[in-house]
């Protein structure tokens, strides 16, 4: 995968107004978002190499995008004042857009050098008249929006207080290319690279904690095996390639174990373990005559979510690891219940129920409280949470077809990714990169 060099070169010019603490200007908790009013000015090139305009329209494209997406800003029409000068340093370039009421300004410039970028990038605070941030990155001309990737994870987090998810990755699979493999985008499905070139099936990505390795499930050994893949080098190994099922792992929040079927031989059904990377020895978690799959770990790694039959049709199960507590049971409803995620907070799960032969995205509280069904169209499986719990990403298909959306969890903000692969399943929303 194609590394792209980020060298953070300006330092946090100016702020606004703080105390003890940064001031949060957009309250993410809040009832209801006001979108703050933004000006965003055309890039301005450096130094010409006959690539400007394609790099500009990637980088402004970003831009535009990372904000749109967030949900909080109102970008003004760039028609409604002229550019400013190059020279113009500080926050009197925000003077003409005061009167169509801009609260903030973006100006940025860039260069290209052979196969590099260099983008400067400021940020202003048009009612207090400071300049909030300067930054400037350096990447490869390949991927030009991942600088600015970058920049919008910062301006995020200098106005609300939390981290930005525009930096993040997604995994998936797609059997575009012939047999399932694994893939790697941006968190907007744009960039995306192609991990596996094995020709066996390949299936159920997952992130490890750190985001440098993929968890997956794959056939190369003749049966499903447990494989990690270090997102560095290109090279995978197995970690568990028990005879029968090994399939469904998940990293616990500490990379120390993984939660995985297993289907042995002295088991009466496939069951829920764990494997201790620091050991390598197996503890087994359930035991029953149903099928147990699909393990999610809560945050404080405590509990595992997952998908049993134990009660005759597929349901949501939580199990504590510690101690000798029971499985408890969390949906009653629907006829089919897979696939749960928990919320990064712990508070939520997200899963997939089926009524009709026709799943669709639901999300409760941890409790299995407050069951609300998020999707209508289409059959929809596999949710899995941004970083900072405010989106969930699934796949979805129509007529046969699958790509994956992203959705907010209060239902609103449905949006379909487009990778350019095609056949997109179940993605895995990557923890925030380092």
């Amino acid at each position: 995968m194609t590394k792209i060099i980020i060298t953070l070169t300006l330092t946090l010019l100016a702020v606004f107004c703080r105390s003890t603490q940064a001031k949060v200007y957009i309250d993410l908790s809040a009832p209801t978002e006001r979108k703050l009013p933004i000006a965003i000015e055309e890039f301005t090139e450096i130094a010409g190499s006959g690539k400007e305009g394609d790099v500009k329209n990637a980088l402004m494209g970003a831009l535009k995008s990372d904000l749109n997406f967030s949900g909080l800003f109102n970008i003004l029409p760039a028609a409604l004042a002229k550019p400013s000068a190059r020279s113009v340093e500080d926050a009197s370039a925000c003077d003409k857009w005061r009167p169509f009421g801009a609260d903030a300004l973006i100006t940025g410039a860039y260069a290209i050098d052979n196969d590099s970028v260099s983008l400067e990038v400021k940020l202003f605070d048009c009612v207090a008249g400071k300049r909030i941030m300067g930054k400037k990155y350096i990447g490869s001309i390949t991927n030009p929006g991942r600088l600015v990737h970058y920049f919008a994870d910062q301006l995020y987090e200098e106005l609300t207080g939390k981290k930005g998810i525009f930096s993040t990755k997604l995994l998936f699979v797609s059997g575009a290319a012939g047999n399932k493999e694994l893939y790697v985008s941006d968190y907007d499905g744009k960039n995306v690279f192609r991990l596996t070139r094995n020709n066996y099936i390949d299936l159920s990505p997952r992130w490890s904690p750190d985001g440098t390795k993929a968890l997956f499930v794959s056939y190369k050994s003749g049966w499903p095996c447990l494989y990690v893949l270090d997102l560095k080098t290109g090279k995978d190994s197995a970690i568990s390639c028990k005879q029968g099922l090994n399939i469904g792992g998940a990293f616990s929040p500490d990379g120390n174990l993984i939660a995985l079927t297993l289907s042995l031989e002295k088991d009466s059904s496939p069951e829920l373990y764990s494997l201790d990377l620091r050991t390598g020895g197996y503890t087994r978690l359930t035991s029953n005559h149903g099928i147990d799959v699909s393990p999610s770990w809560s945050p404080d790694g405590e509990t595992i979510a997952y998908t049993s039959d134990t009660s005759g049709n597929p349901h949501i199960f939580v199990l504590r690891i510690k101690g000798n507590a029971k499985a408890q049971r969390l949906t009653f409803d629907g006829k089919y219940n897979s696939s749960p995620a928990f919320s990064p907070d712990g508070k939520r799960i997200a899963y997939a129920r089926a009524d009709d032969g026709r799943f669709n995205v639901w999300l409760m509280d941890a409790t299995g409280q407050n069951q609300t069904q998020l999707t209508f169209e289409g059959n929809n499986s596999n949710p899995s949470w941004s970083p900072d719990g405010r989106h969930i990403v699934f796949s979805s298909s129509v007529n046969g077809k699958s790509s994956l959306y992203i959705i907010r969890p209060d239902g609103q903000g449905l949006k379909k990714l487009t990778t350019g692969i095609g056949d997109e399943k179940t993605p895995a929303w990557s923890p925030f990169i380092q």
